[in-house]
């Protein structure tokens, strides 16, 4: 295990830190300080932790639908088979969870990367199987590159057993009707993604593929992020990170500029990611937020003052880092177009930088997530990451997604 850098002017530590909660009776297992704890192994991915726990809270690795759940081949007598595949991916998700000693009732958050929306039906049939409906999580799931045959990755972030895990909004209330809008777990509050194709409090549809979709559809994601929010007795000073997926890579700064129009300066690290999204709307939004908005503490901004490393309800967050630019002014690096490993190096180098300001390393990454240009240079990353994280290694998401620039890839990732 790498040894924890030596303190630096201004960063964030946790060591003289309390987890802490509105409701201590409820929350009382929560430990002063978290540590990360490798449950499970080198399953699904080899040299990455299939579930990691760091206090109440457990991670899993992405979970692909196309590969056979024993013996993790790819099987091509699952092309095409939806159903089949969601019944690989959620069954190995239910396999992880077990061997942490949790289970799929216990999941707070899931996040799908699906080859398409079109047959979200059968999907949606098969998450109810193994989550129930409503589901009592939140929940996201965007259209990405897949590689070969996959059809769905997922992952999740569950309680420990016996942890509390409640939902504070109804995903009814937001018409939502198979999971959750709003989840407490341990520390954190997890919102389901959203779109905004419909405005559920006045039960109107926003107008799509106009000059004025784009602009009405992300306000309505933001103002339903603070209703939902509100729902749950917290404001948007609560957030501590948006994932922000966009169909159009070319209207980035717009989604930006509307966000900080309807949220205003808002303290929370932000990744923005083009996919193709399938089915209906321009954008979909998700947040995570912590219980106590107090324990906020920017670690670091980029140029333009936007936070990229925050330390909240004993967890830091770390928002994207991109392959193809320059860390310290934002600015393209030319020299590194088309060059996926030097940009592999370069976004590390930045996830580490940021780590080191909140008082961390990349051995308490519990959760990576990675977005690839080329989602078949999955296997160039994992084998540099390896390199990287050697014996201590977190779960990993890898999708494909359209990025912007000359960047082919993005990192965020969330530590202790």
């Amino acid at each position: 295990m790498r040894s924890r850098p030596p303190a630096v002017p201004n960063a964030c530590s946790r060591h003289d830190r309390v987890a802490q909660a509105n409701d201590p009776a409820a929350y009382a297992s929560e430990p002063a300080v978290i540590r990360k704890e490798i449950l499970v192994r080198d399953d699904p991915i080899s040299g990455f932790a299939g579930v990691v726990r760091a206090g109440s809270l457990l991670f899993t690795s992405g979970c692909d639908g196309h590969r056979d759940p024993l013996s993790d081949a790819v099987d091509p007598n699952l092309t095409g088979q939806g159903s089949a595949q969601s019944d690989n991916s959620y069954g190995r998700i239910q396999r992880l969870l077990e061997q942490a000693g949790s289970s799929t009732s216990a999941v707070a958050r899931i996040d799908h990367f699906a080859s398409s929306q079109d047959w979200i039906a059968e999907r949606q049939a098969k998450r109810a199987e193994f989550f129930g409906r409503p589901a009592p999580h939140g929940s996201t799931g965007v259209a990405a590159r897949m590689s070969g045959l996959n059809m769905l990755t997922t992952a999740v972030i569950a309680v420990a057993e016996g942890a509390p895990h409640d939902v504070l909004v109804a995903g009814k209330d937001y018409a939502i009707g198979h999971i959750s809008s709003l989840v407490r777990a341990g520390p954190l509050l997890f919102l389901s993604g959203i779109r905004g194709t419909l405005d559920p409090r006045t039960a109107t549809a926003i107008a799509e593929e106009t000059a004025d979709s784009f602009a009405a559809q992300t306000r309505i994601c933001y103002e339903l992020i603070i209703d939902i929010l509100a729902g749950g007795n917290a404001t948007q000073a609560a957030i501590v990170r948006l994932d922000r997926y966009v169909r159009d890579r070319n209207r980035l700064g717009d989604e930006a500029a509307i966000c900080q129009s309807i949220m205003g300066d808002l303290d929370a690290v932000s990744t923005a990611i083009p996919l193709p999204m399938g089915m209906h709307g321009e954008v979909e939004v998700t947040a995570l937020a912590v219980v106590d908005a107090g324990s906020k503490e920017i670690c670091a901004k980029d140029a333009t003052g936007r936070a990229t490393a925050i330390r909240a309800g004993d967890f830091v967050f770390i928002g994207e880092c991109a392959g193809g630019v320059d860390a310290q002014s934002g600015d393209p690096k030319l020299d590194l177009a088309g060059d996926i490993e030097g940009q592999i190096d370069n976004s590390v180098a930045i996830l580490e930088e940021r780590l080191i300001s909140a008082g961390t390393t990349v051995a308490d990454i519990v959760r990576l997530e990675v977005y690839l240009r080329d989602i078949y240079a999955a296997d160039v990353f994992l084998a540099r990451a390896r390199g990287v994280f050697g014996d201590n290694p977190p779960a990993i998401i890898v999708a494909g997604a359209d990025l912007d620039g000359i960047n082919e890839v993005k990192l965020n990732a969330i530590a202790v």
